[in-house]
């Protein structure tokens, strides 16, 4: 493998250094507590102040560490960071595939272009070994062993965690599980609940909590199943509410993580209660709570008609990494989309050579150099950014906020929240601008305040911050960001004809390379907003069985990636084009078939807290009763 170059940090990168420092001190966590294993606190203040470079390892543990997941930025990855993602990502699919040769073989040669003093990949491949000898059945010892080792790496004085509190990421915290689950604890139980507390007592986001919170959880309580025959009634009600409390985390992120496993253990602890205490709880709350068995039967049946494990069987979903391209590919690929010969791009910055050297994958450029071409491209000069550009950690959570108002269809309070938005970031930034104009489209269409025209036309003015490709729908080969895939996709609600199609296959043609070369898992957040958007308009066009075959693709991508937000869109969607194509066919409607359909869409949104959508579907199911009486 390369050596890692070393950089000057550039002003691109002072936005992330502002945020480090700014979430550590508004989380009172000590310059020694966030750099313990990685660093000396001396380095972290150099990071801190944008006077040493950082690379994508470190950034993200640092940012985990924070409570800010990795699944929140986009990654534009230098040659030896590329590679390194690249050679993880085979180590991870073989394991996840049960080939345990390959992940031998990978690990070893993984291993072997490493620096010693390189902890955070020492501890991915001491991490993957433990999958590895689990697959094997290697004992538990041995497996406990080498989770051990792994912790030690980066919280060299480990044992201090079960009562003295530091900042942990969620890879660290999986570590230390897993040593608690395959070491012999005497205190298993009460090493699970000081895990839990970090994360009650935390400033950890949704995502991260969903990540780790629930496995926690179910190996906590299945040692307790264990003791069941010594529970009485609070121990029965603690341990439901522990239950309850973790799948809550999952709905909360739209995720599945052990979900399954939480909801038998539900059931078997509902089981031991009396029935008397079962009806009382079930009444509490009665209007957001889940019937277990109800979900556990949706749930199982979704995974196995789409050929998805239902249960979890390794930790790799802890390190899959979201939106990751390679720096030499996209310089290529925005230049050509720009119409730019390599001479036009280096213009007033570099020399040809270096372009063409960097473009060929032969060198990297020095970080100045790079963040300009990548502003002449329209693109951040930043490596890794998330929504929006900003050393404001409340204005990250306040996106967050934004997009669940947009998907619960609250228009006039996410509208409210924009405003508040627009104030607190930087608009002379064009990615951030793109973002504002962007959410100010989507919010003024949907409540009627613009026609279709001026809605294609303000998108169009959004996409435009940051790219102005000429005959952009005709291009083989184009590198997007997720806001301006977001933007294309919206503007399709206002377009007809040539227009629309050759723009809805562009985008799709997109998402076909990313199944051919990365994997659909990378791109999967946009995929689903990109496909559900594509779905609608192929349907109202009459191109139902391309629809549905969209449709489920997208369903087992998201399955597999354990994510269930907007399956329900997608399962209505698959309903509403089988019932026109039975119309064009002159087929006999199939009412069983749509009422099993509405009661997966209605529990499903009813899972991911979605109650808009969830009386949209009961309202359905009872037209259909009517209908049929």
């Amino acid at each position: 493998m390369k050596e890692t170059k070393v950089y000057p940090q550039s002003e691109a990168d002072q936005d992330f250094a502002k945020l480090l420092k700014n979430i550590r001190t508004e989380e009172k966590v000590s310059l020694d507590q966030l750099a313990m294993g990685l660093m000396s606190a001396s380095q972290l203040v150099k990071i801190e102040n944008g006077e040493r470079p950082i690379n994508k390892n470190i950034r993200d543990r640092l940012l985990e560490r924070l409570g800010i997941a990795k699944e929140l930025y986009e990654n534009l990855l230098d040659l030896c960071d590329f590679e390194e993602w690249d050679y993880k990502k085979k180590i991870l699919s073989a394991i996840q595939n049960k080939k345990i040769e390959d992940a031998y073989r990978l690990l070893k040669e993984y291993k072997a272009h490493l620096r010693e003093n390189d902890r955070i990949n020492h501890q991915f491949i001491l991490a993957m070994w433990g999958e590895v000898l689990k697959q094997e059945g290697a004992s538990k010892e041995k497996i406990a062993e080498c989770y051990r080792k792994a912790v030690i790496l980066t919280i060299p004085d480990a044992e201090k965690v079960w009562w003295e509190k530091r900042p942990l990421s969620v890879l660290e915290m999986n570590l230390l599980l897993e040593t608690i689950i395959y070491g012999n604890n005497m205190d298993y139980l009460h090493k699970c609940r000081v895990l839990m507390e970090y994360i009650d007592t935390g400033y950890y986001d949704e995502i991260m909590k969903a990540k780790i919170y629930p496995k926690i959880v179910y190996y906590y309580l299945k040692k307790q199943i264990l003791f069941k025959e010594y529970w009485n009634m609070e121990t029965q009600t603690e341990n439901l509410k522990i239950c309850e409390k973790a799948i809550d985390k999952l709905r909360d992120a739209g995720r599945t993580y052990y979900l399954v496993e939480l909801l038998e253990i539900e059931i078997q602890i509902l089981e031991t209660m009396p029935e008397d205490a079962v009806t009382e709880h079930l009444e509490k709350n009665e209007a957001d709570k889940i019937n277990a068995r109800e979900l556990m039967s949706v749930i199982k049946n979704l995974y196995a008609e789409y050929e998805v494990p239902a249960y979890m069987q390794d930790c790799t979903y802890f390190y899959q990494q979201k939106w990751i391209f390679s720096m030499k590919d996209v310089l290529r690929t925005r230049r050509e989309m720009f119409g730019l010969t390599q001479e036009q791009l280096c213009e007033g910055i570099c020399s040809v050579k270096s372009l063409r050297r960097a473009e060929k994958g032969q060198t990297d450029m020095q970080r100045e150099t790079l963040k300009k071409l990548l502003n002449r491209l329209g693109l951040s000069g930043q490596m890794q950014w998330s929504r929006l550009i900003t050393s404001d950690r409340e204005v990250i959570r306040m996106a967050e906020e934004l997009a669940d108002y947009i998907n619960d269809r609250k228009f006039s309070v996410a509208s409210k929240q924009l405003e508040s938005l627009k104030s607190r970031i930087d608009l002379d930034i064009p990615q951030n601008k793109q973002y504002f104009l962007e959410k100010q489209a989507l919010l003024e269409f949907e409540q009627g305040k613009v026609t279709r025209e001026e809605f294609v036309k303000m998108e169009k003015e959004a996409l435009e911050c940051t790219l102005r490709a000429e005959n952009l729908y005709r291009k083989e080969n184009v590198y997007l960001t997720e806001r301006e895939i977001i933007c294309i996709s919206n503007s399709w609600k206002g377009m007809e004809g040539k227009e629309k199609r050759e723009s809805i296959n562009l985008i799709l043609r997109l998402y076909d390379n990313y199944a051919l070369n990365n994997g659909l898992s990378q791109a999967i957040s946009v995929y689903e907003i990109v496909t559900e958007a594509a779905v609608n308009e192929l349907g109202n066009n009459g191109e139902h069985v391309r629809a549905e075959e969209i449709d489920r693709k997208s369903i087992k991508v998201s399955l597999s990636c354990r994510r269930v937000w907007d399956i329900h869109y997608k399962i209505y969607d698959i309903l509403w084009n089988e019932k026109e194509i039975q119309k064009k066919n002159k087929e006999k409607k199939r009412n069983m078939e749509m009422t099993d359909g509405l009661m997966k869409c209605i529990s499903i949104s009813h899972y991911v807290k979605q109650p808009f959508y969830e009386k949209i579907y009961r309202e359905k199911m009872i037209n259909l009763y009517i209908q049929d009486n």
